[in-house]
């Protein structure tokens, strides 16, 4: 699919998603066409773009909703929820625009006439969303989705959705694309993507993204040095009820156990992680020598900048932050513990609350208690770190809130 050295390298070949050898994209079985191929210098275009911090586009494969599309019965079920019962309008690959929800549930039941059984093991569909940060023009991305769609799931049946504020009211302020693909195509080739596949399909959706005049980018974590993994959305969500996930509470007793018998953390594939880093911006000093040489001096400064802040990027893990942080203020493991069954307390004791109150009919009250909760169950017990400081003060910059794009296969 790529065209030369720089591609190649960016994109990570080989991918194991059911791919053609001639790696024009997914096969589509006995030598039929495969989707269009990426456009050259795609690798270059999406790191000058990240060195510019533009936004980082998302493309992910959510695990609750995509394990619950097993049979014609999971795939009924998710597309009400992405036409918000049939509020929202649904468009199909074919072009047709669905309004209501008797017209959604006549979509399923075609479907269903392909051969899908109403309850069986197997995933039928394959449940993608496409997003971009708040502030990005909603029918861009829309327009974006719909065109990436028809080239990297030609002869596939999908349906998708836009879901954004300016819709419908309790939305969230990133508009994001709801896309929901069957499995198999006309042939009965299945869909099998792997993480190669989702950083190849978010270079797709940037294409088209800035074909609708977008500026964005899509680039490994890696790319931009950035070696600690965004949180998880399901880590987010128990947080936005004002609860502790047990996670979080176990990597808090972990680092009070680091601290009681003066141990910092360490992690077994810190060194070739760093040693990924290195190779990274070794390329990046190569590209831009040989932009340089071909006259492209300011690409060539772009790239060399990309490698200063890639190399400059944080070598410590959370943990080791986190230890340092405790350290440096004489934090001791008592102190730690009880920052924690405060953290812990104070969760629990204004969740009920805000629970009791709007039971009660207390709406606007009720809220304000479950802010505090929820900031509580936010809170590290040593404080911010000076990465967490430096990220807050850069909270203007969209692009350092969508990171979680390279790692969308949550299956």
């Amino acid at each position: 699919m790529a065209t030369n050295p720089i591609d190649d390298w960016f994109l990570g070949y080989k991918t194991r998603a059911v791919k053609s050898k001639d790696r024009g994209g997914l096969y589509l079985g006995n030598g039929r066409r495969p989707s269009k191929p990426l456009k050259s210098g795609s690798g270059l275009t999406n790191l000058k773009a990240a060195a510019l911090k533009h936004p980082e586009v998302m493309v992910k494969i959510p695990r609750r909703l995509s394990s619950n599309s097993k049979g014609i019965a999971g795939v009924r079920g998710h597309l009400d929820y992405v036409s918000r019962n049939g509020k929202i309008q649904v468009e199909t690959n074919d072009g047709e625009r669905l309004n209501g929800k008797r017209e959604v549930r006549d979509l399923v039941e075609d479907w269903k006439r392909l051969g899908i059984a109403e309850h069986t093991k197997h995933k039928e569909a394959l449940n993608i969303v496409l997003s971009m940060p708040p502030g990005t023009p909603p029918q861009a991305v829309l327009d974006a989705a719909r065109n990436f769609a028809a080239e990297q799931f030609d002869g596939h049946k999908y349906a998708f959705a836009l879901h954004h504020e300016s819709d419908k009211e309790g939305e969230p302020p990133h508009p994001h694309v709801h896309l929901c693909v069957l499995v198999r195509n006309q042939f009965g080739d299945r869909l099998n993507p792997r993480k190669n596949d989702l950083f190849e399909w978010r270079v797709r959706f940037a294409e088209k993204l800035r074909e609708e005049g977008v500026q964005c980018a899509a680039t490994r974590r890696q790319h931009r040095g950035i070696t600690q993994k965004p949180e998880k959305g399901v880590f987010r969500a128990i947080k936005s009820r004002g609860q502790v996930p047990n996670r979080y509470r176990q990597q808090a007793e972990e680092l009070i156990e680091a601290v009681k018998h003066n141990e910092r953390p360490t992690h077994q594939s810190w060194k070739k992680i760093m040693h990924t880093r290195g190779l990274i911006v070794d390329e990046y000093g190569k590209i831009a020598k040989e932009l340089y040489k071909m006259g492209h001096k300011t690409e060539a400064r772009i790239i060399s900048r990309l490698a200063k802040e890639t190399a400059a990027q944080p070598r410590d893990t959370k943990a080791q932050q986190q230890f340092d942080t405790a350290v440096n203020n004489g934090m001791t493991a008592e102190k730690l513990t009880q920052n924690l069954k405060h953290q812990l307390d104070e969760s629990e004791q204004f969740s009920n609350l805000a629970r009791k109150l709007s039971e009660s009919g207390h709406k606007v009250e009720a809220k304000l208690m479950q802010d505090i909760a929820v900031a509580a169950a936010g809170r590290s017990i040593v404080g911010e770190t000076s990465v967490e400081r430096s990220n807050t003060q850069s909270a203007e910059n969209p692009s350092l809130h969508h990171e979680h794009g390279d790692d969308g296969l949550t299956r």
